[in-house]
């Protein structure tokens, strides 16, 4: 039953760690095509600036208006909570956040392929950022009508 539940969230959290990823660079290029500095977007600094910029808030300061979740996790029906089931307390979503996601945006995604290698080897699929802050995704209860 573990497999199971752990083989659903896996193409979650890919779809969802791309999209930041793609989301990210369109800002980036949108920003590098209003400066109009001639370059283009490769090796513009402008377009890595706001690359970089971008990440950084959709990684670090979403998570902490959004209780814990990234824009991945909120597109892709998820939830987090707290590994005793309990809603996630604010000290989780700081570290989450900035412990967890920070890692991530600095290598500028790199370190999300560690965290899915963490996943993978754990038995309820969490990554980096769970394992920081003592936290698991899970898909979103259906509520009933």
């Amino acid at each position: 039953m573990e497999t199971q539940t752990l083989s659903k969230h896996i193409p979650q959290r890919l779809i969802g760690g791309m999209f930041e990823i793609i989301l990210s660079g369109v800002i980036g290029a949108i920003y590098t095509e209003m400066q109009n500095t001639g370059r283009g977007y490769d090796p513009n600094p402008a377009f890595w600036k706001a690359f970089l910029i971008a990440h950084l808030i959709i990684m670090i300061v979403v998570p902490l208006l959004f209780r814990g979740k990234t824009i991945g996790i909120l597109i892709t029906n998820m939830d987090v909570v707290s590994n005793n089931g309990k809603r996630i307390r604010y000290y989780q979503i700081l570290s989450r956040a900035i412990l967890g996601f920070g890692v991530i945006a600095v290598t500028h995604g790199a370190w999300f392929f560690v965290s899915m290698a963490l996943s993978l080897m754990d038995k309820r699929g969490r990554g980096w950022s769970e394992f920081i802050s003592h936290t698991t995704i899970k898909p979103k209860e259906e509520q009933e009508l």
